[in-house]
């Protein structure tokens, strides 16, 4: 396990392998009550992404090796597009700037690691989730972003179902962190190639095959846009496109 100087006082940022008993720590107490079972991968495929080389856990400990928080990432080497799957704070350590340490982490030491054309994340549209104290506040979150630097794709983007049994989870927006694909400008457009590329081998490895619903022909009309896809901030989230079943 790397360790790497913390500008917080008594906690270090630590990157988890995958034998590590911090991962199970991790998923337990920290990503299972800040995200629904739906939005979740299990345990095993989390340990499963680190051991293959296609993931990230970079997480937060204090001066006991107590994880205080956590980050997780998903790397697809096809698109080269690195996913940023989750970041959650435990409750009691929230507002003490652990999020932005980590995400210090997602645009410095994975972007060296990875060098992705594109680093994606999913979060809730405040629109369709209102979170609860256990995991936060929607609209919080997406000011959270906001002040990063991170705007939304022009998609009306929903989760796909992780594993058998699950359900898909509608009303998410897709963002792209800073430093923004290709270099550009913060209104984009973004190379819908890449993006495509991307969530093709999403769900066909989440669901099988990419649908063909009206849901899912919804996304990928705006995927392929004339032009590419556009960033849009994320200032007014009236404004961004919501997706539904």
């Amino acid at each position: 396990m790397a360790t790497h100087p913390s500008p917080q006082a008594r906690t270090r940022v630590v990157d988890v392998g995958d034998s590590s008993p911090l991962v199970g720590v991790i998923y337990d107490e920290i990503l299972h009550g800040a995200f629904i079972p739906d939005e979740l991968i299990s345990c095993d495929r989390l340990r499963a992404i680190l051991r293959d080389g296609l993931g990230v856990l970079t997480a937060v400990v204090d001066g006991e090796g107590r994880p205080l928080a956590a980050a997780v990432g998903e790397w697809d080497p096809g698109s080269r597009v690195l996913l940023l799957s989750y970041v959650a704070v435990r409750r009691e350590s929230r507002s003490g700037g652990l999020g932005r340490l980590l995400m210090d982490e997602v645009r410095g030491a994975w972007q060296q690691r990875f060098r992705p054309e594109m680093t994606l994340a999913e979060i809730e549209h405040p629109a369709a989730h209102s979170g609860d104290e256990e995991r936060g506040d929607a609209a919080a979150r997406v000011r959270f972003y906001e002040r990063l630097g991170a705007r939304a794709l022009d998609l009306p983007y929903f989760q796909p179902a992780l594993r058998p049994g699950a359900e898909r989870v509608y009303g998410m927006l897709l963002i792209a962190l800073p430093p923004l694909p290709g270099g550009g400008g913060p209104d984009g457009p973004v190379d819908s190639a890449p993006v495509r590329a991307f969530l093709t081998a999403y769900f066909v490895e989440s669901e099988g095959a990419v649908g063909t619903d009206p849901a899912s022909a919804r996304l990928w009309r705006a995927v392929d846009q004339a032009g590419g896809i556009a960033l849009l901030p994320l200032s007014d989230p009236s404004a961004l496109p919501l997706s539904h079943a």
